[in-house]
């Protein structure tokens, strides 16, 4: 599995109850979201300020990073904190912190979600997937730009 990085399970574990199932686009989502706040300096009592838009497919297995970011951020769709914008080529996170000029742009590595294809048609499994994310250096998963 993961070398023992409790946050961070706990973090996925809690995500999953919250998505439903484990997989590894959840992980993405938790993993940008972690990310964000990490940079950002944003604690849990400091969430209130942040704000995400997500460009992404809008179909899954996608959309399930929006549950990851949900889960680690408190920016919800249902709280207006995430918007969410259709996008086919890409898949972009802009972060912002309200009344700062702190903002962060996230993209996923294009050949991730392309080595995630390829597993996936030769049978790998959702968990088996999650947890390789979860382990994966996020100069693999990411490109972080600073704004």
């Amino acid at each position: 599995m993961l070398s023992e990085n409790d946050d961070l399970v706990l973090e996925i574990r809690n995500a999953e109850k919250l998505h439903g199932h484990l997989g590894p686009f959840l992980v993405i989502g938790v993993r940008i979201g972690s990310l964000a706040k990490r940079i950002l300096n944003t604690s849990t009592k400091d969430s209130n300020e942040l704000r995400v838009t997500a460009k992404l497919p809008f179909l899954t297995p996608f959309s399930c990073i929006l549950d990851g970011i949900q889960a680690t951020t408190q920016c919800t769709v249902g709280n207006q904190k995430l918007k969410v914008e259709n996008m086919q080529a890409q898949i972009i996170m802009h972060f912002e912190q309200q009344d700062s000029d702190k903002a962060l742009k996230i993209r996923v590595n294009p050949k991730i979600i392309g080595e995630l294809k390829n597993k996936y048609s030769k049978g790998a499994s959702n968990e088996e997937l999650a947890w390789e994310i979860a382990s994966m250096k996020e100069s693999q998963l990411f490109i972080i730009e600073k704004q």
